[in-house]
């Protein structure tokens, strides 16, 4: 297997493999019943656990290592025509669906911060007034004796304690209606210039940070915790009887769709001129192309298989 004869072999059978697939009907390469029960061993929970979790042990960590180290903000990734292109999309209408305005209008938090934003803009509304109107007052010029000025700011105090039961007793009863208002409003408004442009700032400060930034929470508690999320949902989606049906079904539509077509077609290979980079991928499989024919097995394999030829051959004779 040394010498270049042998990986010039092994280039010429690659080219030739990938022409002949292309060119060999998909039903001959794939039969349905073989690809469902493959499909129906690969959604085993058991052997999603197993591969999943060296990927979230191993994989994971390095790959938020590296990200965390990344300080390039994102829009490196994206060429000016591409930025401009997000853009416009960004402003097309009906990109917001309504349900994801109203989430962000319901829910404790958000009950909170208005009732917080609401409570003091109204209490400060509501003692504006009297204020002024102490400050114009006779009682308000003649502060200067003193009781007067007193006076006054007792009646401001006691009109705050007054004030403040009925501005809590207004919230608790109109937060509600006051975020559905606001829901509305927000849609009826979705596709407005000023809905557009926020969107677009939204994605332009987030093209603008890094990896880095994105990650900066992903401590080693978190990853571990994430990894847990995945293992489990890989799981419990593997056991999901609907899982299996939809990769079923899915198998059927793309046989049907292939159906007299060779893969080349399917692919919308035929008469491309993108080819695979053949002389790249010889290059790289060959020192593993050559350790599977080096191997005891393969040499047990390959003996038997001559051993056959050699009968054949006799029998023919």
């Amino acid at each position: 297997m040394d010498g270049d004869r042998p990986k010039e072999e092994w280039r010429q059978l690659w080219e030739a493999t990938w022409d002949h697939l292309l060119a060999t009907p998909v039903h001959d390469l794939i039969e349905a019943d073989a690809a469902k029960a493959l499909a129906d061993r690969f959604l085993d929970p058991d052997l999603v656990t197993e591969l999943a979790r060296p990927i979230v042990v191993s994989v994971a960590p390095v790959v938020i290592a590296e990200l965390r180290a990344d300080q390039q903000p994102l829009e490196r990734l994206l060429p000016a025509e591409a930025q401009e292109r997000l853009r416009d999309a960004l402003a097309r209408p009906g990109l917001v669906h309504p349900d994801w305005v109203r989430a962000m209008f319901r829910g404790e938090a958000a009950e909170a911060v208005l009732n917080d934003a609401l409570y003091r803009a109204l209490k400060d509304f509501s003692t504006l007034l009297p204020r002024l109107l102490m400050k114009v007052s006779p009682m308000g010029r003649l502060g200067v004796l003193g009781s007067a000025g007193a006076l006054a700011e007792k009646l401001i105090e006691e009109l705050e304690k007054l004030i403040e039961p009925e501005i809590k007793s207004f919230l608790a009863d109109s937060t509600d209606r006051v975020l559905e208002r606001a829901a509305d409003f927000t849609i009826a408004k979705i596709d407005d210039p000023a809905s557009i442009e926020f969107r677009a700032t939204f994605v332009s400060f987030m093209i603008s940070k890094s990896p880095a930034f994105f990650i900066e929470a992903a401590d080693d508690e978190l990853i571990a915790d994430m990894g847990a999320v995945v293992e489990l949902s890989a799981r419990h989606v593997m056991q999901m009887p609907e899982t299996r049906a939809g990769v079923h079904a899915w198998l059927d539509r793309a046989l049907e769709y292939a159906a007299g077509k060779s893969l080349g077609e399917a692919l919308h290979l035929e008469g491309s001129q993108v080819r695979l980079p053949i002389d790249s991928l010889a290059e790289a499989t060959w020192p593993a192309f050559k350790t599977v024919l080096a191997s005891p097995q393969a040499q047990t394999w390959m003996d038997a298989l001559l051993d056959e030829l050699l009968d054949e051959y006799e029998r023919m004779m």
